[in-house]
């Protein structure tokens, strides 16, 4: 009989196998860091169209009280500064719809007396307009959305023959 002596197991390891363990975690942290990074974008476009929603909202309105103010001043100008238009009755109001939105406009006589190149007095016929969304009462300072100050100048018949925009401001 024979007997076989048993030697010790020896394991003989390839090389490079000792990084297994460490390939798997950077291959986990590289899934998490593309998932946040597209949770991000997601999160990103996401408040993008709700903004934009909002945004277009407010645009909208703008738009609405710059045409009602346009179409104030186009009023105010086609009246004959002898009667409707002169500085003590130059006050007035008009509401527009324009895109779905009712837009109010108030305006008021900003009138002064000045003196021209020839040394003579006149009256400068300045009108300040006040867009808001109508309400159905006046336009109340912090609900202006478009306020302007335009000069009419009149010539001695009463018609207007120019027209300066002095101040154009969106306020909301």
């Amino acid at each position: 009989m024979s007997r076989t002596h048993h030697e010790p197991h020896t394991v003989i390891r390839a090389p490079g196998t000792e990084d297994r363990g460490a390939a798997l975690i950077l291959a986990i942290a590289f899934v998490v860091m593309i998932g946040t990074i597209g949770a991000g974008l997601a999160g990103l476009i996401t408040s993008s169209a709700n903004n934009r929603v909002s945004l277009q909202t407010l645009r909208n309105r703008e738009y609405s009280a710059d045409g009602a103010v346009q179409e104030a001043v186009a009023m105010v100008r086609g009246l004959d500064s002898d009667t409707t238009a002169s500085c003590s009755a130059a006050d007035g109001t008009a509401v527009s719809t324009i895109n779905s939105i009712a837009i109010r406009v108030d305006w008021n006589a900003a009138c002064s007396i000045i003196r021209n190149g020839d040394g003579e007095l006149f009256v400068q016929r300045n009108v300040v307009f006040d867009a808001c969304e109508d309400v159905g009462a006046v336009c109340v300072p912090s609900a202006v959305i478009v306020r302007a100050q335009v000069n009419f100048s009149d010539a001695p018949s009463g018609d207007v023959t120019d027209t300066f925009v002095q101040s154009w401001s969106v306020n909301r």
